[in-house]
């Protein structure tokens, strides 16, 4: 290969980060669409499952029913549907929401002309609730899985049931989520954190899980 003209180096270099930066975009574009279909779906069968409409069989017939109609379609076996439905509802939890609010206050507040933040006789709960309270409950609904949904595309669907699996605490899971994000990590490399304690070991007392 040629090399190229010294004085074009520079700018081809250029060119070069133009794509790599729309390629990490429609990556992270394609991740977030991945784990917004996996709360969709994980949402609906969750919901069949829970009202006894459904029963394991039917969950089956389900998967089958996506390879027939769609054979090219991976990741939707009776196994990776029931890690949807996992990851629907352990997320869709009200405790996680409230530790994701706890400790990324700004990140979940309702809209952007309103922060939560410690204020002398009032706690954030209150101001939560005062501010909710204001709000139709349709749109608290889509807010939440709106705002969830940023913070649960910091990293992908594989890695978060790894965190799902071997994290207990939603304080444990949020930091992984945001650590995963921070270092880029691979699904061997969150392993390994997570096998190493990282979250014990960095965070020692809950004061620190803030920063």
């Amino acid at each position: 290969m040629k090399k190229p003209i010294q004085n074009h180096e520079f700018q081809f270099g250029e060119v070069l980060n133009i794509i790599q930066t729309h390629q990490k975009k429609a990556a992270s574009v394609v991740n977030e669409q991945m784990i917004l279909t996996a709360w969709a779906v994980g949402e609906y069968v969750s919901n069949k499952l829970k009202n006894k409409a459904w029963g394991s069989k039917v969950v089956t017939e389900l998967s089958e029913y996506i390879c027939t109609k769609q054979p090219d379609l991976k990741g939707f076996g009776k196994r990776h549907i029931y890690n949807m439905v996992k990851f629907y509802d352990e997320y869709s939890s009200p405790s996680f929401y409230e530790t994701v609010c706890r400790y990324l206050p700004k990140t979940m507040a309702q809209n952007q002309s309103v922060l939560i933040e410690d204020k002398s006789n009032t706690s954030k709960n209150q101001i939560i609730q005062q501010h909710v309270e204001q709000i139709q409950p349709t749109e608290i609904v889509q807010s939440l899985i709106a705002q969830l949904g940023k913070i649960l595309s910091l990293t992908t669907f594989t890695n978060h049931l790894i965190i799902l699996t071997n994290c207990k605490t939603y304080e444990e899971r949020l930091f992984y989520i945001l650590y995963a994000n921070k270092e880029r990590l691979s699904t061997r490399e969150l392993r390994r954190c997570i096998e190493n304690q990282t979250y014990s070991s960095l965070l020692s007392d809950k004061k620190s899980l803030s920063k």
